[in-house]
């Protein structure tokens, strides 16, 4: 395979702002097409096919791939029909709502031997490659507890994070990103979830939330997510010799000079070392993914840890709603 070659399904905003850019800078991949009913929305791509219908793009034989940036709801559905035309799979995070959809998904892609990944793209960053570094050289000794935080102002009232039956939720949009943080990099394991949340009353979704994770050990990992505060996006690490700080955990892209800053802290608050990264995490996903096709190689965050992210933010979801302690 020369060059990977993409489609797109729908125009949306992440798929022009962030993955155009970061298609058009890896060297071996590019876009060939994208399908959408928005004529206004798909003229700023300047991608010459466009398809009027999805169904059109992916019986496309040019195409390699598909990137699925379509609301949460509908993520299942195209995912597997993507799949079942033999084509590899990046679906935005989050992959689906439910563990049974995401495990329908699975079913598909071992079925037709295809690559799939979650686009869980700031994990791509080498900033959290340092984090591990310092983890597992025992820099803040024995994880005690951690904490995530991912705020913005949501304004638009009609915005589809607002609207339950697509899939809405600061959880399910940004909450999502805290939680894969400390399960997946701290390695915070919950056995239960308590989830503490302001919901809409309009539109019935959680519009801040916090949640706190408890392992075996009694470690605790609290994230909290919210539409509305001020843009902020950060995690930190405890140990019981210290903290890791990651300044701009999740969108580094938009931080003062693109560049990322991980701090160690020790016991008495003192920063004593920092580090800065600069890079682009939506290329860096974008290789990864690419890698992993032509060498016939699992992802390193590969379906089975997307199951378990599902699980955790459906037992979230589900202490919201019942407002007890779930057993995760």
């Amino acid at each position: 395979m020369k060059k990977l070659r993409w489609g797109i399904l729908s125009a949306a905003n992440i798929a022009y702002e962030q993955y155009l850019p970061a298609i058009q800078e890896v060297a071996d991949q590019e876009i060939v097409a994208i399908a959408s009913k928005s004529p206004e929305k798909v003229a700023k791509f300047g991608i010459a096919k466009v398809y009027e219908t999805y169904e059109a793009l992916l019986i496309d034989d040019n195409i390699d791939a598909i990137y699925i940036p379509l609301p949460n709801n509908l993520h299942k559905e195209w995912a597997i029909k993507a799949m079942e035309a033999k084509k590899h799979v990046l679906l935005e995070k989050p992959a689906t709502l439910t563990v049974k959809d995401l495990q329908e998904i699975k079913d598909v892609a071992d079925k037709h031997a295809v690559t799939f990944m979650e686009g869980f793209m700031y994990q791509y960053h080498p900033q959290h490659n340092i984090v591990q570094q310092w983890i597992e050289e025992g820099k803040i000794g024995n994880i005690t507890s951690a904490h995530a935080h991912f705020s913005f102002l949501l304004e638009n009232k009609k915005d589809i994070r607002l609207n339950k039956e697509l899939g809405g939720g600061a959880i399910w949009d940004i909450g999502c990103y805290g939680i894969h943080a400390l399960t997946q990099i701290a390695r915070i394991k919950p056995t239960s979830v308590t989830t503490i949340s302001h919901v809409d009353p309009k539109h019935e979704v959680d519009v801040t939330s916090t949640a706190i994770l408890k392992d075996k050990e009694e470690r605790l990992a609290t994230v909290t997510c919210s539409f509305k505060g001020p843009f902020r996006n950060y995690y930190e690490i405890f140990g019981d010799n210290g903290s890791i700080f990651v300044a701009s955990a999740f969108r580094p892209d938009v931080a003062e000079n693109e560049e990322a800053i991980v701090q160690r802290i020790n016991k008495q608050g003192d920063i004593i070392e920092t580090k800065k990264e600069k890079a682009n995490q939506y290329a860096l996903q974008l290789e990864h993914f690419h890698a992993c096709i032509k060498e016939n190689r699992t992802p390193v965050y590969d379906i089975n840890q997307s199951l378990e992210m599902i699980h955790y933010i459906e037992k979230a979801y589900e202490s919201l709603h019942t407002g007890n302690t779930i057993t995760v």
